[in-house]
């Protein structure tokens, strides 16, 4: 059964592809709950004959779930070819199919050549030429992206509030904290709430790369729309909990050597902010509301699944949102030491 349905991806790849079947081979990886805790899938890599990396990449939605995160990624993926020539063609997938195969939803997709970023960022890495061209070409093409979609987002962020009030601060000690950093930011904007289109999940398992230039994948997450730095917060988390070498992401942590790290990684970080700010026309001085609003969004997807407060995670969250405000904007864009 999976050899047949894999042979029928195959054939489908191939005339997507303009190819005959039989010069391309096919690797299929199944990614269930266990693995991918909010959707049961399979993804084909889609190989040319003595080429290292694939082609093309398909994926088959086996459940609900699977399948409405493929619309989710398909849809996201049409928002970005819609915005033609303001992303390098060779940093985003290219939508080839979307459609129903014996039963399920399957997409395919161009693939990307690279090795991901989390093959060599690695725990215990230190600040290095590498990794610091990798965060300037992190803010630059986040802020290409952000300029392309830039849009108002109207309900995003007093949802955000109130979803994190109800959620995650049933006792409304940040609830003036946060609506005082909306205003702030409606108010410097026009009396508008700024949002863009944001991957979701920008972080080093999702970006390709080879030094010279990157890709990213998994849009997933994509088809809403995020404050301005989301994706770039996100990343600046990732890549210090990454080095700090934690068994298990600890986004605490990494905020805390985000706005108060001395090393020159934490530094570096803080600039990748202040670049993406620049690049974006976002005055410095927004920096701690919109860093605010998107450690709000953060939260809200990291503890999703949480019912209760067990682990204290709620409650570090709430105290991480004072944090954020008190930090001075020239700090958190890396033009000022923390002190």
């Amino acid at each position: 059964m999976i050899n047949a349905l894999s042979e029928t991806y195959k054939e489908l790849a191939a005339e997507a592809m303009g190819l005959p079947p039989g010069q391309i081979s096919v690797l299929m990886v199944h990614r269930p709950h266990e693995d991918k805790d909010y959707a049961d899938q399979s993804v084909y890599f889609f190989f040319l004959p003595r080429e290292r990396f694939p082609s093309a990449v398909g994926k088959v939605g086996f459940d609900p779930a699977g399948a409405h995160y493929l619309e989710r990624e398909h849809r996201g993926l049409q928002s970005l070819s819609e915005r033609g020539k303001t992303l390098p063609a060779a940093s985003v997938p290219r939508l080839l199919l979307y459609r129903e195969v014996a039963g399920r939803q399957a997409l395919l997709q161009s693939a990307l050549r690279g090795e991901k970023i989390s093959t060599w960022l690695t725990p215990g890495m230190r600040l290095n030429g590498r990794l610091t061209r990798f965060l300037a070409w992190a803010a630059d093409w986040s802020a290409a992206l952000g300029r392309a979609t830039r849009t108002d987002g109207a309900g995003l962020v007093p949802s955000w509030v109130e979803e994190f009030g109800v959620k995650l601060d049933r006792t409304n000690c940040s609830r003036a904290l946060l609506d005082g950093a909306a205003r702030q930011v409606w108010e410097g904007f026009g009396r508008t709430f700024p949002a863009v289109l944001a991957h979701g999940d920008f972080c080093g398992e999702n970006i390709l790369g080879d030094e010279e230039r990157y890709g990213v994948i998994d849009w997933e997450l994509c088809d809403e729309l995020s404050v301005p730095v989301y994706d770039v917060v996100d990343l600046c988390l990732w890549v210090a909990f990454r080095t700090e070498g934690h068994l298990e992401p600890d986004p605490f942590a990494a905020l805390e050597r985000l706005l108060n790290g001395r090393d020159l990684l934490a530094r570096e970080l803080r600039c990748t902010l202040g670049r993406y700010a620049a690049a974006m026309g976002i005055a410095r001085k927004f920096l701690p509301s919109l860093v605010t609003l998107a450690w709000a969004g953060h939260c809200l997807k990291k503890f999703r699944h949480l019912q209760r407060d067990e682990t204290g995670h709620f409650a570090r969250a709430r105290v991480a949102v004072r944090k954020i405000l008190d930090t001075p904007a020239e700090v958190l864009s890396g033009d000022c030491e923390a002190k």
